[in-house]
């Protein structure tokens, strides 16, 4: 194989992952333009609700709250301390530690009353959340970080669920230590693919056979 073809492959192999690159990302980029103004990066600039939705998020094995989750119910805490929701309605896998539980556990702890919590045990996915939620209510603020948000408006959205974001990445609950600009970019970046793919999948109609545990242990 001459140089020259050799080269012309090489050009044509980066125009087609240039092209896959772009449509890959192109349902990401549109649901965050499109939700951007119903992000809100403040407690008090977030518009009062009955509900605020937290999503869950890793819990360990001694029940401990990983920072992602524990930002997500502190904030939430902020915000029915603020009286700027009634009850916080809190969603997780309850197969991994009692997620949701623990969750719940650590806002009591903080002083929210038992009858300010509603627990679902089955929200395995963002989708399962907005699903489980559309049964109770049809208004929320969700409390999740920045790089979910998106996703999880469009997909509450589609369940007929009026919402705001609160990006509780904003609030710096949390204080990242020894975090170089390499780090954060590699974490962000992978996040954000993430984002792209799980939007990708639903979007094509794959997502809850893609994850239908939820659905499964509902029947």
């Amino acid at each position: 194989m001459g140089r020259r073809k050799l080269q012309l492959i090489i050009q044509r192999l980066t125009l087609l992952g240039s092209v896959i690159s772009v449509l890959f990302v192109i349902p990401q980029v549109w649901i965050t333009l499109a939700f951007r103004p119903q992000i809100f990066t403040a407690i008090e600039m977030a518009p009062a609700q009955d509900y605020a939705i937290v999503f869950g998020a890793q819990v360990y094995a001694d029940f401990s709250l990983s920072d992602v989750t524990r930002e997500r119910i502190e904030a939430a805490i902020q915000l029915y301390e603020q009286k700027q929701v009634q009850k916080i309605f809190i969603s997780g896998d309850n197969r991994h530690n009692q997620e949701a539980e623990a969750i719940a556990w650590y806002a009591e702890q903080k002083g929210v009353p038992v009858q300010a919590l509603v627990i679902d045990r089955l929200g395995i996915d963002t989708h399962d959340t907005c699903r489980h939620f559309a049964k109770l209510a049809s208004r929320a603020v969700l409390v999740t970080q920045e790089f979910h948000l998106p996703r999880a408006i469009y997909l509450c959205e589609q369940e007929g669920i009026q919402v705001t974001g609160l990006a509780v990445n904003r609030l710096k609950i949390i204080q990242v230590r020894g975090s170089n600009s390499i780090e954060i970019y590699m974490i962000r970046t992978t996040r954000y693919i993430r984002e792209a793919g799980l939007t990708w999948a639903y979007v094509l109609g794959l997502y809850d056979r893609l994850s239908n545990e939820a659905e499964q242990l509902e029947h």
